[in-house]
C-alpha cells in the first residue's frame, strides 16, 4: 500500500505499514477472542477480507464513490470481502486531533482497517442479520469508518452479539 498526505510529511514507511498491519490484526482478533472462530493468515480461507489499494462502489455508474469496505458471501460456502486503505488512512488524517502524533496517526489507521474488516467478516458470517440497524457508534455493528469512533475509541459488541454466538459457538 502506499499512502502520502500532507499532514504526515513522509509517506507511510514499509515499517509503519507493519505497524499498521500489526494494529489492524489484533483489533480483529480481540474483537473475535470470545467466538470459535479461527483467524488465519491463509489466502485460501473460507472467508476471508483484504486490504487493497482503494475500492470504488460500482453500483454508481455516472460517478466515482469511494467506500470504506465491500464484501461478498454465500451462506454456507464463505465470503470474500476487502478493506480501501485510502479510504481508511483518509479517515484517520480527518479524526486525529490535530496534536496527535504520527505514531497516534499510524495506530488509528489500523484500527480503522480493522475494524472495518471486521464488519466485513460478520457480512459473511451472518449475511442475513441486519448489522446496518445498529445505531450504536460504539459497537462493531453501528460504527462507520466515517466516524470518529471508528479510530479513537473502544469498540464492543451490540445487536449481533446474540447472533454471532449461537451461529460460531463461544471458546
Amino acid at each position: 500500500m502506499s499512502y502520502a498526505s500532507p499532514r504526515l510529511g513522509d509517506p507511510i514507511s514499509s515499517a509503519e505499514l507493519h505497524t499498521i498491519e500489526a494494529i489492524a490484526r489484533a483489533e480483529i482478533a480481540t474483537a473475535f477472542d470470545r467466538f470459535d472462530v479461527v483467524l488465519s493468515d491463509n489466502r485460501h480461507a473460507r472467508y476471508h477480507v483484504r486490504v487493497v489499494q482503494r475500492l470504488v462502489d460500482q453500483r454508481f455508474r455516472h460517478r466515482e464513490m469511494s467506500v470504506a469496505g465491500e464484501s461478498r458471501g454465500a451462506a454456507g460456502f464463505g465470503g470474500s470481502g476487502a478493506v480501501s486503505f485510502q479510504y481508511v488512512a483518509d479517515g484517520a488524517m480527518v479524526f486525529a486531533p490535530d496534536t496527535a502524533s504520527r505514531a497516534e496517526v499510524m495506530a488509528a489507521i489500523g484500527r480503522g482497517a480493522g475494524r472495518v474488516a471486521i464488519h466485513e467478516f460478520l457480512h459473511h458470517l451472518l449475511p442475513k442479520f441486519p448489522i446496518h440497524d445498529s445505531r450504536d457508534t460504539h459497537s462493531y455493528e453501528g460504527n462507520s469508518p466515517a466516524m470518529m469512533e471508528g479510530y479513537f475509541n473502544v469498540l464492543h459488541w451490540g445487536i449481533a452479539e446474540p447472533v454471532l454466538e449461537k451461529r460460531v459457538g463461544r471458546r
